[in-house]
Order: structure tokens, then C-alpha cells, then sequence
């Protein structure tokens, strides 16, 4: 079998995520790698002992026929330019999340994916941590019925804000915690739900703590914690919170909570610590299902995250060795965003904002 060859734009720390991931394949090879920082490039193609040519600029890199894919993992605003740059050049695409810095860069990856026809997925890692794929199954077994709300959020403790750079500058990334860990969440409660359409949105936003991040960071316009009411084209709803900065109990709470007709669940995650449940009814009891993962391996730190790059790489290689869309399509990346957007318009008119689908 052929290999097919990658090339890597970004070596941070979701690009080494990503090599580490396609290094498991056997039927793979990383043949470029791209980044304006060619000392660090270096040092990750040594680390990781590849045989992949290293490009200052990525337009460079994707004009060698020797690549067929790409993983652009790359700061929020060089998403769109790199994404059609890449889709122009005849390069499957594998893009980090979110989907772009704003809307209407969004829109414009979506008409060039729509114009080429290209293999495009967004990496919205979540969905592919194995107790995310196992309670996906028990839902498409049917075991909570139908699904008709939600509640999810990623909320960051009041000392553990270490974020810098490009981040916390909203013409740069587009905002705060809402676009760096609210797209994660929303999309894996979309998917849990079997992805219905959001029609409308209530949010907030709050700047409680810019002090503190100009402190750390430098600059500092985005938002520190947002909220918000999602509806939805099938009468469900989600709730999300997500904050950088708040006071709670845990340095870290990750959670995404299911409603269904014939059952609930809880994924919950904080520091050290990581749940499954599963709550049904049987003779009139209500019974709690938890899913164990009691291997060696499994109980390692780290290693639902890493599980979930893997996985994610994997099912990107596939789609374009069958040549199909992947299940983290476009058209999940551009929701994503339309609430994203609505939720900071709501923020600033202070009423619902009603969703445009056909954008």
C-alpha cells in the first residue's frame, strides 16, 4: 500500500499532537513540515525522528506534489488563509479547531471546500476520546432515547490562568474561552444530540478578570467567562458555561451533561479525575452505569487526551484514502461558529439572536 504523505503547518503543541497521532500509522509518512520558527521545526523533526523537508513558508511547502494532505495547526486568525491556501493547492485538509477567528472567514473556508470538493475536517478532538465514543454507542444503541437537552461547559479555576500571546488578543484568536474551549463543548453535546441545527442563541459575556490577564499576558480585549442558551431546529436545548478565570472548586471542570427520554448521562472531568456514568430505569430503579477503563495503559494520565489525537489523525487518514467527508465535517465547524458569533451579538444587544443557517 502507498503511504500517504503528510505535511505538518505549526509544530506547537497541538502540531506535535498531530505527528504523534499520524505516527501511528503505519500507511502514513510526515514528509514536510512548516513553521516560521525553523529552529523549533528542527527540533521537533529531530524529537521525532522524521524524514520531512522543513519550510519556512507553508506556500512553499504546498506546492511540492510530494504532499497530499495537511494539518494546519496554527493560530485562530491563520486559519481561513492557510485552509484555502491549502485547498487551492490540491491538499486535503485535517484543521485545528475552531473552524476560523470569526463568521465570515468561516464562510469563506466553507465555499472553498463546497468549490474543490477536497477532503476537510475539523479537528474537534472530543469526539474521539474513548469515553466520548463509547457513550456515542450506547446512544445510537438507543439507551437514552431521545436526547432534548444539555448542559456543558469547561470552566477554569481563578489560578490557573496561563494563557499568552496571541490568545488573549481577539483580533488574533476572535475571543477568550468561549472560541478556545467553548467550541469543544458545544460541538461534542451537538454531536452526542446527533447534530440538530441551532437556531438561536441567548448569551453573556463578562470582563471581570482583564486586569489579571494583562498582568500575565501583556494585552488583553477578550473575555474572561461567557454563558448561554442554545435552541435548536428539534426543540432541544444546550446550556454552556466556560470560563478561563472563576471561582470553583477545581482547577479544571470539564463536563457535558445528557437529557434523554429514556435515559441520562455525565461526562465529567477534573483535575485527576475523569467519569462516565449512565443512568436508566429498570423496574421502576434508577440504575447507574460506569464504565470502567481499568488497564494499565488506560489509567495513565494523559491518556484519553492522547487517545483522542490518535484517533482523530486516524479517521482523517481514512476519509481521504476512501475519499469520503469525515463525521467532523464542515458543516459542524460553521455551526459551531454561528453560535459562537450569536452568542457574543446576543452579549451586546442583550437579546436573542436568531441563527441564519443559510449562510
Amino acid at each position: 500500500m502507498d503511504k500517504l504523505h503528510i505535511g505538518i503547518i505549526g509544530v506547537g503543541w497541538p502540531g506535535q499532537r498531530h505527528i504523534e497521532g499520524y505516527k501511528r500509522r503505519e500507511d502514513v509518512e510526515i514528509v514536510a513540515v512548516s513553521d516560521v520558527n525553523t529552529e523549533l521545526a528542527q527540533q521537533i523533526v529531530d524529537q521525532y525522528d522524521l524524514k520531512a523537508q522543513i519550510y519556512a513558508d507553508y506556500h512553499e511547502m504546498l506546492q511540492s506534489a510530494n504532499v497530499d494532505a495537511v494539518s494546519i495547526c496554527t493560530p485562530n486568525f491563520l486559519h481561513a488563509p492557510m485552509a484555502i491556501d491549502a485547498l487551492d493547492a490540491g491538499k486535503h485538509v485535517l484543521l485545528e479547531k475552531p473552524l476560523a477567528h470569526n463568521l465570515e472567514s468561516g464562510i469563506k473556508i466553507a465555499q472553498k471546500v463546497k468549490e474543490t470538493g477536497l477532503v476537510f475536517m475539523i479537528a474537534f478532538n472530543n469526539r474521539f476520546r474513548p469515553d466520548s465514543k463509547l457513550l456515542k454507542a450506547r446512544i445510537e444503541e438507543g439507551l437514552l432515547g431521545e436526547i432534548y437537552y444539555a448542559k456543558t461547559g469547561w470552566l477554569r479555576g481563578a489560578a490557573e490562568f496561563f494563557l499568552r500571546g496571541w490568545f488573549t488578543q481577539k483580533e488574533k484568536s476572535g475571543g477568550g474561552p468561549l472560541i478556545d474551549l467553548g467550541v469543544h463543548m458545544l460541538d461534542l453535546a451537538l454531536w452526542f444530540m446527533g447534530n440538530p441545527r441551532p437556531v438561536s442563541v441567548s448569551g453573556s459575556v463578562y470582563y471581570k478578570f482583564t486586569d489579571v490577564m494583562k498582568a500575565s499576558a501583556g494585552q488583553a480585549d477578550v473575555e474572561d467567562l461567557s454563558t448561554a442558551f442554545v435552541k435548536l431546529d428539534n426543540g432541544g436545548t444546550i446550556v454552556l458555561d466556560v470560563s478561563w478565570i472563576s471561582h470553583i472548586k477545581n482547577p479544571d471542570e470539564v463536563y457535558c451533561q445528557l437529557f434523554g427520554t429514556k435515559g441520562g448521562a455525565k461526562i465529567d472531568r477534573h483535575t485527576g479525575t475523569e467519569d462516565l456514568d449512565i443512568y436508566t430505569v429498570v423496574d421502576g430503579v434508577t440504575v447507574l452505569q460506569k464504565p470502567e477503563f481499568n488497564t494499565w495503559r488506560q489509567r495513565q494520565p494523559g491518556y484519553m487526551l492522547y487517545e483522542s489525537f490518535a484517533g482523530e489523525t486516524s479517521h482523517f487518514v481514512d476519509c481521504v484514502r476512501e475519499n469520503k467527508q469525515p463525521e467532523a465535517n464542515i458543516q459542524h465547524g460553521l455551526d459551531v461558529l454561528r453560535v459562537l458569533d450569536a452568542i457574543y451579538k446576543s452579549a451586546e444587544s442583550g437579546h436573542e439572536v436568531i441563527i441564519d443557517t443559510n449562510l
